[in-house]
């Protein structure tokens, strides 16, 4: 499937972190209470960061997801080195985007979660995506391409 963007959409830091505030809204709101972050990085990183202050989260742990690698190849690769259980904990999966949703599958299929403790958390949901985050705060176009402030 080849990818057709036909929209660039520069993301500052400053609505980045107004859209975790919304999020980390969102989530309050649910009663969903976690006790950790998972971060998709790196990408996910500051998302996270910014959660976890938002949230009074103290524990943040990350999976090292690679889907774009400067070629055409948009496969999941794991560059993750240590194997990961989070079933001991209320863990919040947190990434900036789910754009086909081949990322969060993966991470559900290969790391273990308690699954009634588990949510996730994007700030942006492709409108096409084949899984839909838990929480996410704005939902966007197939052709849109989100530049966030830490890509150059």
């Amino acid at each position: 499937m080849e990818n057709q963007y036909t929209q660039k959409r520069h993301v500052s830091y400053e609505e980045l972190q107004r859209k975790c505030i919304l999020l980390a809204e969102l989530i309050e709101k649910s009663w969903f209470d976690p006790n950790m972050i998972v971060s998709v990085t790196r990408w996910g990183l500051l998302s996270a960061y910014f959660l976890a202050d938002l949230l009074g989260i103290k524990s943040i742990e990350t999976i090292n997801i690679i889907t774009r690698d400067g070629t055409n190849s948009w496969e999941v690769r794991d560059a993750t080195k240590i194997p990961k259980d989070f079933t001991d904990f209320k863990a919040l999966i947190v990434d900036d985007l789910v754009d086909s949703g081949k990322t969060m599958k993966y991470i559900l299929n290969q790391y273990t979660f308690n699954p009634l403790e588990t949510k996730i958390a994007t700030i942006f949901c492709k409108k096409d995506a084949n899984f839909k985050p838990d929480f996410f705060v704005e939902e966007i176009s197939s052709h849109d391409w989100i530049v966030f402030p830490y890509e150059r």
